[in-house]
Formats: structure tokens, C-alpha cells, sequence
């Protein structure tokens, strides 16, 4: 039973062994880490440092991938964004601390991305939030957003964010480097309080004596607010304007369609509030209502630059492929530093973007709705070349003239071969550590780099996958969601080829939240009820806090019975069917070596 109930419990500790051998190409050992000079020149913009903006605003940069700032009152302070981790939010209030002591009388989360509230209890406590001395402010929309992140697609976001942000790189890999929008992300302990005071499009507040307004912009993020401060003039924009970069308009890491129309039209709304100052969520302020408005402007202007011009030429029947050759910035936009530069952000891959967000993958061509699959057209194609001996040398001799992408594509067709082929692998790491160290783009930098490591064989993927879990799909803020959102997360694993003939239907309760649903199996699919069903087979009750303490590892299911902190109403012998129908999150997740 122990182990049908860790299947239930998003237990990601449980490290598998690697199952590649590792293998490092000698071409690879010779190639020395660099960071190409705009990147490290960029880096300097993240010193730590806290700006004063106007007579009573304060931003904390430098500390975090996210800035915290405070809002001085009369009686208190407002904080909007409170850094990624409990340890960056303790450095970052340490720091503002020598500002002002005046008490936190509210917390307002911009948005659902961790590195906006992950550092909330390093400046509030959930004791205060509960009993009424501090607000925490969102947009209503942002807990579910919060849930869908960290529920849904958890496993496959976590890795996917530690290649984007480079999370297994050696320190010398990271020396001098960034993560595009701020420092190099710090693993720690991110913490969440759910919101107390949420609102639709717009909320008009007076906390400690500053009046704020708060607007709702979509943009960066589906439930993205800014907040206007009219008396002093000044906008904090949050991730409307992401940073000193070209925005994210798509995140490699994966998300949902962010439109760009949307949100440049967002920015027009921040252009009317005609502010004196600005101060992003990410990055320094900006001074002075000419360079706010030019900041504005210019960046509004190469979002619309990317999505017309890519809706032009997709009118005109370019594939994605095409589009990313074809769309490029003008100078005066390529040029314009650092809100347009390619630091974060990137034309190419925003084009792929716009593309599938309108018109999804299938690009027209009827060869892509039942293509050979990847490793069958691998043999094939490299049959025709003439064997693999002779794409080896020509991947070698490719990566020797620094023509590194094609070296890169060579090699893919043999390792989708034999994903044991060692020289290949190395082949290719060392391609990707060239283009990697030239890059003055973050993500593409660390996909690069991480894909290097995975290729040598030097990441584990499950202990990778444990490691980013461990950090941002915690107990606190798993502690936070509803609970009925815990049980509705496990439909979408189901072993639907193992549930054919399976119908089974579980009831949930939770003593502790008064909270109840279920969960029926019904032939390879799993239906969940927000309520209740009124015939189950069986139903286990157990308090929220026990549940997510078996979910960890920290408990199981059988001492909790002993002790009758669970008890099971009903068929006690299909429970373990029922749970043994789920997949394990816990899965070795590998994206280059495929």
C-alpha cells in the first residue's frame, strides 16, 4: 500500500538512476567558458542596489530575478512583488528595512509567476495576513493561475524552467552572466499566502494614507496588474514592460499564447496615465516623463513591429520556419538599448509564436499530419547519406569551419539512431557550447549550455526534476490551493491503456477544509466532481495537512489509518486499484537527448 500511495502523492525525492552513460566528446574539454561582451555589459544593469523614486517609493534590484518595492505611507508600507524565495525576499528586506520600519500593512501580487510572491513570508507572516493585519492583493484570477502552473503541467514546466534558466550549469558557466530580466536565479524556498483582496479590471484603494489605482493589463501575464500611484505620479508597471529587454512575447520554458496585440494595447493604457516615473518589476527605474513615455513608446512599437509584420507575411503563406528567416527588427528598433535588445526575448522564436497562437502547428503542408516518425526518418535519412560514418565526419568537419547549427543537425539524425552513440553526442555538446557562450540571449544561452550537459551525460534528469521541485512545488504553497484542485490534477495521468475496463468511483473528504469532491474512473477516463457523488465505491477522509504530507513522503496512508487520522467508508480493497491507476509525476523527463 505504501507504494500505491506515493503514485497519489507527488513524490519527487524518489531519484532514479541515470539511465544514459556518460560520455564527453575531448572537442567539448577544449572549448574554454566564455560570455559574449554585451551579455556581461548587461549584467552590470543588476547590481544590488535600492533606488528611491519620488519621496516614498523604493525598488530592491539586484536581490532577486524580481525587484520587491515599497511603497512608504503614513502608518506603514505597501509592497508590490516581494522577489522569488524566502532567502532572496530576507536579502531584499534586510536591504529596504534601512529605508523605514514602519509596519507592512499590504502585499500586492502583480502577477502568478513565482518570482513576484515567492518571497512573501520573508516580509509578512500568514499569522497576519489571517488575522487581518495585512492585505495581499491580486488580480482574481491569479490563485488558479497559480494552481494550472503548478498542477497541470508541473513536472514538465519544472525542467523545461531549469534549461531555461540554466539551473544544473557549473559556477563557471554562470560567472558574469544573468537570466535576461534580473540576477541568475537562486534556488531556494518559495513560500505563498493566497491572496485576501482580488478585483476584475480595476481597484481603487487607500492603504497607510497612499492612494493607489490598480489596472488590469493583460500581457506578459494573463492576470498581470500595474499599480498607478497618482498623487505621487508614479507607475509601477510590473511586466508590462518585462525589463531591459526585448519581452518574452513567447517563453521557451512554455506557456500559454501571450498576444501580443493585447498587449501592446496594454501599454497604450499605461501611455495615458502620462507618469513621471516608472518602476518595473524587473530592472532599474525609469526617470522622468519624457523617458517613461520613450520607454513606453518604443517598446509598444516593437512588439506591434514583430506581430504585424508576421501576420503580414504569414497572409502571404509562410511556414514558421520562413517567418523566423524573413521578420527581423529595423535598426532603429534592434538598436535601441536595452528594452529591445535580445536579451530575454527574441524576434525568432516570438514569430513561431504568433503563428501557432493563430493559426496553430500545422503549417499547411499535408507531408506534417502523419509524418515517418523521428527516429525512423533518422535511419532512413542517414542511410541515404551514406551511414553513419560519413555524417560523423561531416558534422566534424562542419563544427571545425564554427558552422556549429549544422554540426548540431548532423549529429541529431545519428543520436536519434542510437542515443548511444557517444562521439555524436559529443559532436554535438560541443556545437551547442559554442553558439551557447556566443549568445548574448539568456535562455537561448542555458538551453544551449544545459543541453550540452544532458548530451554528456552530466544531468540526471530525475534528480533535476526533484531538485526544482523541492524548491517551487513546496508544501506551503501546495498548502494554499484549494483542495479539490489537488484531486482534480490527478486526471491528467491516468494510465488510460491500464483503465479500459476499469470504473471505479472514489470520494474525497477533507474534515479539516470542509471541502469534498471525487474522482470516477470510467474507461480510460477520469471524470472529476466538484462535489460529492452520491454513490462511491468508497470514500477516504483525511485532513488537507495529512493528505499533503503523504503527497511528500513526510506520511503514508497506513499510519494515518492506524492512528485514525484517515479513515476509509466503503470497499477498503479497490483503493489501492484506484491509486495504482495513476502515473507517478515522479518520471525521468529528457529534452535533447530523444
Amino acid at each position: 500500500m505504501r507504494s500505491r500511495m506515493r503514485l497519489v502523492g507527488w513524490n519527487l525525492s524518489v531519484l532514479l538512476p541515470c539511465l544514459f552513460a556518460a560520455g564527453v566528446c575531448l572537442a567539448a574539454d577544449k572549448i574554454e567558458p566564455s560570455v559574449a561582451p554585451e551579455m556581461l555589459e548587461h549584467t552590470r544593469h543588476f547590481e544590488k542596489k535600492v533606488y528611491k523614486i519620488g519621496d516614498n517609493v523604493y525598488s530592491a534590484v539586484g536581490y532577486s530575478l524580481g525587484n520587491a518595492v515599497m511603497v512608504v505611507g503614513k502608518d506603514g508600507v505597501i509592497l508590490v512583488d516581494v522577489t522569488t524565495t524566502k532567502e532572496d525576499g530576507a536579502a531584499a528586506w534586510a536591504a529596504l528595512r534601512q529605508y523605514t520600519d514602519k509596519p507592512v500593512k499590504a502585499v500586492v501580487y502583480t502577477h502568478f509567476h513565482p518570482d513576484h510572491w515567492g518571497g512573501v513570508k520573508a516580509f509578512v507572516s500568514e499569522e497576519d495576513v489571517k488575522a487581518g493585519k495585512v492585505e495581499i492583493i491580486s488580480h482574481a484570477t491569479l490563485l488558479d493561475n497559480v494552481v494550472r502552473q503548478g498542477g497541470l503541467v508541473g513536472p514538465i514546466l519544472s525542467m523545461r524552467t531549469a534549461y531555461s534558466f540554466g539551473a544544473a550549469l557549473p559556477q563557471e558557466d554562470l560567472e558574469g552572466t544573468h537570466d535576461g530580466i534580473g540576477p541568475k536565479v537562486n534556488l531556494g524556498l518559495c513560500t505563498f499566502i493566497a491572496p485576501t483582496k482580488t478585483f476584475q479590471d480595476e481597484l481603487d484603494v487607500t492603504i497607510a494614507g497612499v492612494k493607489m489605482h490598480m489596472l488590469y493589463v493583460p500581457s506578459e501575464a494573463p492576470d498581470e496588474i500595474v499599480v498607478y500611484l497618482p498623487k505621487e505620479k508614479i507607475l509601477l508597471s510590473a511586466e508590462v514592460i518585462q525589463g531591459p529587454t526585448l519581452p518574452n512575447i513567447h517563453t521557451l520554458r512554455g506557456t500559454k499564447f501571450r498576444d501580443p496585440l493585447q498587449w501592446y494595447r496594454s501599454i497604450d493604457r499605461l501611455r495615458a496615465f502620462k507618469a513621471e516615473n516608472m518602476v518595473p518589476s524587473h530592472g532599474q527605474p525609469v526617470y522622468g516623463a519624457e523617458k517613461v513615455e520613450e520607454v513606453l513608446r518604443m517598446t509598444r512599437d516593437g512588439i506591434q513591429f514583430v506581430h504585424d509584420q508576421t501576420i503580414r507575411h504569414m497572409n502571404k503563406g509562410m511556414t514558421p520556419d520562413e517567418l523566423a528567416e524573413t521578420v527581423a527588427f529595423p535598426q532603429y528598433l534592434a538598436e535601441y538599448k536595452p528594452y529591445l535588445r535580445e536579451y530575454y526575448g527574441t524576434v525568432k522564436h516570438t514569430t513561431r509564436q504568433v503563428y501557432s497562437g493563430y493559426l496553430g502547428w500545422f503549417a499547411g503542408d499535408p507531408v506534417d499530419l502523419d509524418p515517418t516518425p523521428p527516429v525512423e526518418k533518422a535511419k532512413r535519412t542517414v542511410e541515404l547519406m551514406g551511414g553513419r560514418n560519413k555524417v560523423l565526419a561531416a558534422a566534424k568537419k562542419a563544427f571545425q569551419k564554427g558552422d556549429n547549427q549544422w554540426a548540431a543537425e548532423l549529429c541529431t539524425l545519428l543520436v536519434r539512431v542510437n542515443k548511444e552513440d557517444q562521439e555524436a553526442r559529443g559532436v554535438k555538446a560541443a556545437a551547442y557550447r559554442k553558439m551557447g557562450y556566443a549568445s548574448i540571449n539568456s535562455n537561448w544561452r542555458n538551453w544551449y549550455l544545459m543541453a550540452a550537459m544532458e548530451l554528456e551525460g552530466k544531468i540526471v534528469p530525475m534528480q533535476l526534476l526533484s531538485t526544482m521541485s523541492k524548491n517551487w512545488v513546496t508544501p506551503d504553497i501546495m498548502a494554499q490551493w484549494p483542495a479539490s484542485r489537488l484531486i482534480h490534477g490527478m486526471t491528467v495521468r491516468l494510465k488510460a491503456e491500464d483503465t479500459l475496463d476499469t470504473r471505479v468511483t472514489a470520494g474525497f473528504k477533507f474534515p479539516d477544509t470542509g471541502e469534498a469532491c471525487g474522482l470516477e474512473i470510467r474507461r480510460s477516463v477520469a471524470q472529476f466532481h466538484d462535489e460529492l457523488p452520491g454513490k462511491t465505491d468508497f470514500t477516504l477522509i483525511i485532513p488537507k495537512r495529512y493528505f499533503l504530507a503523504v503527497a511528500f513522503g513526510k506520511a503514508t496512508l497506513e499510519d494515518g489509518l492506524a492512528k485514525g487520522i484517515v479513515k476509509i467508508e466503503g470497499n477498503p480493497e479497490l483503493v489501492g486499484l484506484f491509486f495504482a491507476s495513476f502515473d507517478s509525476p515522479a518520471y525521468p523527463i529528457r529534452l535533447t537527448l530523444r
